[in-house]
């Protein structure tokens, strides 16, 4: 007899939530060893859960990536959110039609999306009917125009007053005759405190009524990597002031890459032997990316996580996995959200709550400030303790994991039914 079957929905921007999704996947097996999990996502996730030994739907060959059109929707550095969304509305259709077909063909018992808005959307608009439960993951609630102009504006409203609805799909935890549910991975206070917009409700609030916060999602133990010295020499590092920067999982963070590069020149001179290492990531080729002479320049780099605890300063976009990786691992850093780029702002509110990190703008920044920024968090971290672990709950993966397996308990016992 096989065990209970889930079919996954890895989507969203980037590599950030696929790592969440195979922590979240990990807690699933040591529960549920017999759990059976059909993954569905785009490049550059796809490739990452295969390179993992994970199950990949064939599907995905057809299934389009969230990566590709948010590169479409960069200009001069800068992601409007809300012009993604307007491009993503064909992509979604053809995904949701992917979907339903591979629900048929696996036989699953559960589904499970983070950021999978071709299927909360259309449940929200009741045009999608499902036979068996959904768990819909979220990390921001609502969206914000960033453009000052009229179509931007709508489009955010729409979007809100859409978002608001979603409380006739999760309107509960698990059980008392309730069907699909919702997850936040982070805290209430991770989301602003203000309405989705005019006579609409309050973000924080409506969270709070549909979801359930599980905290922040992590794939190691930060306790593993208290002997530095053993993992730089396992990953090849010496004793070298060691500058790591990562570009994150689109081709967006090219030019935050080559400001890195050219930071190194000035920041040699008042750290002798410093070593920075650029990490593309899996959407920017190598050679696409202008470095001096003896800056490092890497691909993909799978667990990437590794690197940053053996890093003395770490330079990254602002994105909520890196980040956060970063915070628990209590390693100084340096991040630039991407303009434009709503969610990040909301990132970088929880980085400024926490105490952790510096911020800085790409487009308002030279190399030299940057090699200044990073030679005084270099000087703060070899002159002082480490900071004192924030206290930001990382157990969100067991959390998810264990909210998943009680609704699969619900359907295998009965107590759920369809309301349709």
């Amino acid at each position: 007899m096989r065990g209970p079957r889930v079919l996954y929905v890895s989507g969203s921007i980037g590599l950030g939530h696929v790592s969440k999704d195979l922590a979240i996947a990990r807690e699933l097996r040591r529960a549920r060893p017999d759990i059976e999990i059909v993954w569905l996502a785009g490049h550059p996730a796809s490739q990452v859960l295969h390179d993992a030994g994970e199950r990949v739907a064939p599907e995905c060959v057809r299934w389009v990536g969230a990566s590709a059109i948010a590169e479409r929707c960069t200009r001069g550095g800068q992601l409007n959110l809300v012009r993604y969304v307007y491009r993503s509305l064909p992509s979604w259709a053809r995904n949701t039609c992917l979907f339903r077909a591979a629900l048929h063909a696996y036989d699953i018992d559960i589904a499970v999306g983070n950021e999978a808005w071709e299927v909360d959307i259309p449940l929200v608009l009741g045009v999608l009917r499902l036979t068996v439960p959904f768990v819909m993951i979220f990390d921001f609630v609502g969206c914000d125009a960033m453009a000052p102009n009229l179509l931007d504006s709508i489009g955010a409203y729409a979007l809100n007053a859409l978002w608001a609805l979603d409380g006739r799909v999760y309107r509960d935890r698990v059980g008392n005759g309730r069907w699909h549910s919702a997850l936040f991975i982070g805290e209430p206070d991770d989301i602003p405190d203000r309405a989705l917009g005019w006579a609409l409700p309050n973000r924080r609030e409506h969270a709070r009524f549909h979801y359930q916060f599980v905290g922040h999602a992590i794939s190691f133990r930060p306790e593993d990597f208290a002997d530095r010295a053993a993992w730089r020499h396992a990953l090849g590092y010496g004793e070298e002031p060691l500058i790591v920067c990562a570009a994150g999982g689109t081709s967006i963070g090219r030019d935050l890459l080559e400001l890195c590069g050219a930071a190194w020149l000035p920041l040699r001179e008042s750290l002798p032997g410093v070593r920075m290492v650029l990490v593309c990531g899996p959407r920017l080729p190598v050679e696409s990316v202008r470095a001096p002479e003896g800056v490092e320049v890497r691909g993909y780099v799978p667990r990437l996580y590794e690197h940053f605890a053996c890093s003395d300063v770490t330079v990254v976009q602002c994105g909520a996995s890196s980040t956060t990786e970063l915070a628990a691992l209590r390693r100084p850093f340096v991040y630039f959200p991407i303009d434009g780029h709503f969610e990040q702002e909301i990132v970088a509110a929880r980085l400024a709550r926490y105490g952790v990190g510096r911020r800085m703008a790409p487009a308002r920044t030279t190399p030299e400030e940057l090699a200044a920024a990073v030679r005084g968090e270099y000087a703060h971290a070899v002159t002082s303790r480490p900071p004192p672990s924030p206290s930001l709950p990382t157990d969100g993966a067991r959390n998810a994991a264990k909210h998943i397996l009680r609704v699969l308990e619900d359907r295998r016992i009965g107590a759920s039914r369809p309301r349709h």
